[in-house]
């Protein structure tokens, strides 16, 4: 949302951001900020205190379009950058354990969140609800069928670059021992365990080795990779500021993810020339092309065909990666999404009065 805010000032908007935390520093002075106070600490209070205090504030003033990635009552643009709650739950329940899909049931969080959920897609005047890929449509019409009509699909933007001079095709090619990435947070829902259960099987097809960068829980890591007797075969990293050093230095990029709204970490990876496994519950499937730029996976539970695509990746031809992705990734600029945006924008403002003041509330 920050650069969102950002790229808009840019393009001449004037923007109020109405948030519980942003950063102080701005880079542009239209950029207003309004703090919301929260409750902290308790995740359904956190959640109702929020609604409750952006409702007030939101009374008190008038922007000529309200774009929200929040689930209030007032916004004239939804942005799901977080996916679909409901099918956020459906596929927790496929893989989780009995015990975690009890918890689910019983969690008061995300029944609350279900509630204005529903509310949001059936009963509020919201004009439209922007999805982040095609997948995410798919979501929303599936179980929210009364908002087929204005969903709207809009990729997100991102600040990507060529990835011919970062490529070092002759270093990999020699490499005996490749280099797997993952990068990201949330390890179960991004499918990191399904992918260490992967590598025993990969290891017997040839060398590789894992890298992890981003955080979470570092301890269970371990232990699954001591079960698997893969220990020596995995780098812990960590959260880090810059990845592309790792992106230089990996020959394929594998998100395995249960549920996953898009994933820019797979345009990050395409980049800078690598093939991407994912799977077909990954909005970013969206933009491999099999056999060309990586592989899509249907189940990245079965371990044995994720290991089977990561190898088959590894073998694609790096010419041909880099021309699918460099064919794709214009479509992906932060240009080409404050166009769209711009567009849908104009349709709201069809029959209100014109301006450029534009509301986003996180």
């Amino acid at each position: 949302m920050e650069d969102l805010s950002n790229h808009l000032a840019k393009a001449g908007h004037e923007v109020h951001i109405f948030s519980h935390l942003w950063p102080l520093q701005k880079d542009a002075p239209s950029i207003i900020v309004h703090p919301v106070p929260m409750i902290r600490g308790q995740g359904l209070l956190e959640l109702m205190s929020f609604y409750r205090n952006i409702n007030l504030a939101l009374s008190k003033e008038s922007f000529d379009i309200i774009q929200s990635s929040e689930k209030t009552f007032h916004q004239d643009l939804y942005h799901g950058d977080d996916g679909c709650h409901r099918q956020w739950l459906f596929q927790r329940r496929r893989y989780e354990p009995l015990i975690n899909r009890l918890g689910l049931r019983i969690n008061p969080f995300h029944w609350m969140t279900l509630v204005l959920e529903k509310r949001l897609f059936e009963k509020s005047p919201t004009k439209y609800f922007m999805a982040i890929s095609n997948r995410g449509r798919e979501e929303i019409m599936t179980h929210y069928p009364q908002a087929k009509d204005r969903i709207r699909v809009i990729y997100n933007g991102l600040e990507l670059i060529s990835p011919a001079p970062l490529r070092e095709p002759k270093d990999r090619r020699n490499k005996t021992e490749k280099t797997i990435l993952f990068v990201g947070s949330g390890y179960f829902r991004k499918g990191l365990f399904y992918l260490i259960g992967a590598l025993p099987y990969l290891q017997k097809i040839r060398p590789v080795r894992l890298i992890i960068v981003g955080g979470d829980n570092q301890k269970r890591i371990r232990g699954l990779a001591e079960k698997e007797k893969v220990t020596d075969l995995i780098t812990l990293i960590g959260p880090v500021k810059e990845p592309a050093p790792y992106y230089r230095a990996a020959d394929v990029l594998v998100l395995p993810s249960i549920y996953e709204p898009f994933g820019n970490v797979c345009l990050e990876a395409m980049a800078y020339g690598l093939p991407v496994v994912t799977s077909k519950a990954a909005g970013a499937s969206e933009v491999i092309v099999p056999g060309k730029n990586g592989v899509v996976v249907d189940d990245p539970a079965d371990t044995k065909a994720l290991a089977e695509a990561v190898a088959l990746a590894l073998e694609m031809d790096e010419e041909e990666v880099r021309k699918t992705d460099e064919m794709i990734l214009p479509g992906f600029s932060w240009e080409k999404h404050i166009q769209n945006l711009t567009r849908l924008y104009q349709e709201v403002l069809q029959g209100k009065k014109g301006g450029n003041r534009v509301l986003s509330s996180d």
